[in-house]
């Protein structure tokens, strides 16, 4: 047992640290993928509303944009809070769009776009 562990409490050598230092170092932000569309999200100014409608035809009409989503678009599957364990009464199940705004910030609508500006520009 005593060998089991013989990485404990010694020197290890960091592997990348060359290509730290010098920068060569790739991160998952350096990756770039062949058609990959960016998105940006919509978030509500607002602390409580109720969405009456979204007109999204100027945010279709930029080129670059490829697809705007709002809550009429998305099928109505609980997001990740069945993950969470919680008494069900301590929160609400939410879906990924809602017609109902309930915090500042809560998702309003999605884009999708060749680049992030142009994603950020439909919004």
């Amino acid at each position: 047992m005593k060998n089991d562990f013989n990485v404990i409490g010694k020197r290890q050598p960091k592997l990348e640290a060359i290509e730290k230092v010098t920068g060569k170092l790739k991160y998952s932000g350096d990756l770039q993928f062949p058609n990959t569309l960016h998105v940006k999200i919509l978030r509500s100014p607002h602390a409580h509303a109720n969405i009456k409608s979204i007109d999204t035809s100027k945010a279709l009409a930029l080129e670059g944009v490829e697809a705007v989503i709002t809550h009429e678009d998305v099928p109505k599957v609980p997001t990740m809070h069945q993950f969470l364990f919680l008494p069900s009464v301590m929160y609400y199940d939410s879906f990924l769009l809602e017609k109902k705004v309930r915090h500042f910030g809560d998702r309003v609508a999605a884009v999708a776009a060749v680049t992030p500006e142009i994603a950020k520009q439909a919004l």
